[in-house]
């Protein structure tokens, strides 16, 4: 008789430990599922900062060619100048003007 209230003692229990694990399974995955999701957007963002860090690289190094240029430019217009200026030869102080006293 004691066998007879045992074995559905144990069934009981048994089922009553499935459904917690099942309704905990169901939240486990629901949770695995947010954060599958979660990874995924930051993957994403990821990328996209890697592609922006790529173009501003590429920017600064473009307007570093930029001033390059432009430093070039200049000394070959202060050598154009300083020849120019030796072609002309020495300059005269300006005449004072007479003054009226």
């Amino acid at each position: 008789m004691r066998t007879m209230t045992v074995r559905p003692m144990l069934a009981a229990a048994a089922l009553g430990v499935a459904m917690v694990l099942s309704g905990c399974g169901q939240e486990v995955k629901r949770e695995n599922e947010q954060l599958k999701a979660q990874v995924a957007t930051l993957q994403k963002e990821n990328a996209d900062l890697k592609n922006q860090v790529a173009a501003a690289k590429a920017d600064a190094e473009k307007a570093k060619q930029d001033v390059e240029a432009a430093a070039k430019e200049l000394q070959a217009k202060d050598e154009e100048l300083k020849q120019l200026m030796a072609k002309r030869g020495p300059t005269k102080p300006p005449a004072k003007a007479p003054t009226n006293r």
